[in-house]
């Protein structure tokens, strides 16, 4: 009878993982592909350069918002989904501490990014001319965070479904309005047209996440919710200086970049190289999504086997798309470059870096959520400190080299990562004490 318990046990992970999966593919596509179709549209309709001027400020707005809102919204998607069924009421000041302190987070550097738009682009990234632009995306960074941190209440309560009705919202509103703001008033109307689309987006997720917490009894609350302190030192602190490390990492790194001699054509060649990375890990990506939940129940449970199991699902997915994306580009990558006017024969070995790169990622992706989900959040922000200080000085040693330079550096730093995540893996499952599921 307990084998039989087991198995329909790893059946219920595996149906979780599946249609978590499925949901949240078909809800990713349109937002992942925002991106790439604008700076198709840029790269025909304004030039290379133009193409450069959109990453550095894109890519300052997502380096600010999710500074603003990666910690906390770790710290809520964790703890909730371990929560959330033992003790609803925790679960709900969770939630209420978690929305507090990312939109005040999230207000806080829409204020600092406007007030010193001139300081920045003038002596950091040495374009003065991109003052104006970080002035007009400021205000979308307090929205995004504001938006980011009640997905991720959504996604530790595990309803994917719902989330995946937001985000193909979400999606078609700004696949609509960035290439319309585009034509009709260059990179400021499409700057605009994606601040209205989150701005829309925001009267849709709130009442999908207050109606998730009442279907699982929880009340959301920001009364006591500061009572959770120790859950912010524990998990949002330690997973927020990872997100200053990791994500505006690459902004420092294309700041690096854009200071050589045609610094915003190299980053405009290398936000288009990262376009290919997010293509082949937008699958895997989505496969994190499902899996930070499950892993902290996991955990929670001290079921190592169950671990395995969910490890395993998600690693030969993520492999297995990895594989097919390699060939794909092998056989068809001319086609890609050549969609960005860009010359075959003189940038496909900055894309095939990219490529394989992007490759040993999928494979890290999954490994890379032990820390988070067993509650080793300091070992994380270790591991991602020694991630950033190797693509830092790489780019450093390597910034003659423009955009080759930048990828050559993320492609060591992600490899090495790699290796330190399945070595830690291998701790951590080690001295688990198995707990056996009756």
């Amino acid at each position: 009878m307990q084998p039989l318990r087991k198995l329909l046990h790893r059946s219920a992970d595996l149906k979780t993982f599946g249609f978590g999966l499925l949901w949240s593919t078909l809800g990713s596509v349109a937002i992942r592909l925002t991106p790439l179709i604008t700076t198709i549209l840029i790269s025909h309709w304004f030039g290379i350069e133009s193409v450069g001027t959109f990453a550095v400020t894109y890519g300052t707005l997502m380096s600010a918002s999710m500074l603003a809102a990666t910690g906390v919204s770790l710290m809520a998607t964790r703890n909730i989904a371990a929560t959330v069924k033992t003790d609803p009421e925790t679960a709900g000041r969770l939630a209420g501490m978690a929305v507090l302190l990312a939109g005040a987070a999230g207000l806080i550097l829409a204020l600092a990014v406007y007030q010193f738009s001139d300081a920045i682009a003038r002596h950091i990234l040495k374009q003065p001319e991109l003052a104006y632009y970080l002035r007009i995306i400021s205000p979308l960074i307090a929205i995004s965070a504001f938006n980011n941190v009640q997905a991720a209440i959504l996604k530790g309560l595990q309803l994917f479904k719902a989330t995946a009705r937001i985000d193909t919202i979400m999606g078609l509103l700004m696949i609509i309005a960035v290439p319309s703001g585009l034509y009709l008033y260059g990179l400021t109307g499409g700057f605009v047209a994606l601040g209205l689309a989150y701005l829309a987006g925001s009267t849709i997720i709130s009442p999908a996440m207050l109606a998730g917490l009442r279907a699982h009894n929880v009340r959301f609350s920001f009364r006591g919710s500061l009572s959770q302190w120790p859950m912010i030192t524990r998990f949002a602190i330690p997973a927020l200086l990872a997100s200053l490390l990791f994500e505006p990492v690459n902004w420092i790194c294309t700041t690096i970049i854009v200071n050589q001699p045609n610094g915003l054509e190299q980053v405009g060649l290398y936000f288009i190289a990262i376009q290919l990375e997010a293509l082949l890990l937008f699958a895997p990506q989505i496969v994190v999504q499902v899996l930070i939940p499950m892993l902290s129940t996991g955990f929670a449970e001290h079921d190592r086997r169950r671990i395995r199991t969910i490890l395993a699902m998600s690693i030969g997915t993520n492999l297995v798309i990895a594989a097919g994306f390699v060939a794909v580009m092998m056989l068809f990558g001319d086609w890609f470059l050549l969609l960005f006017k860009l010359d075959p024969a003189r940038d496909w070995p900055i894309f095939m870096i990219v490529v394989f790169a992007a490759a040993i990622i999928s494979g890290a992706l999954p490994l890379g959520q032990v820390p988070v989900s067993s509650g080793h959040m300091w070992t994380g922000l270790l591991i991602t400190g020694g991630w950033a200080a190797t693509f830092i000085i790489g780019t450093w040693l390597l910034q003659d080299q423009g955009a080759k330079g930048i990828v050559i550096a993320r492609a060591v730093a992600w490899g090495l990562q790699t290796l330190v995540y399945l070595a830690f893996t291998r701790f951590v499952m080690s001295r688990m004490k198995q707990i056996s599921v009756v």
